[in-house]
């Protein structure tokens, strides 16, 4: 995070959640049944 300049982070995983705090940030670890939930619909 700290090469990209980042303060938080994303992991998806298959079943995993959890929020890991670092020193550089904070890592979001959720299962990708969520991850799929919130993303914005499509414009198209």
């Amino acid at each position: 995070m700290v090469e990209l300049n980042l303060r938080s982070g994303t992991i998806v995983t298959r079943n995993e959640h959890e929020r890991i705090d670092t020193a550089c940030g904070t890592i979001t670890v959720i299962p990708i049944w969520r991850f799929l939930l919130d993303l914005p619909e499509s414009t198209e």
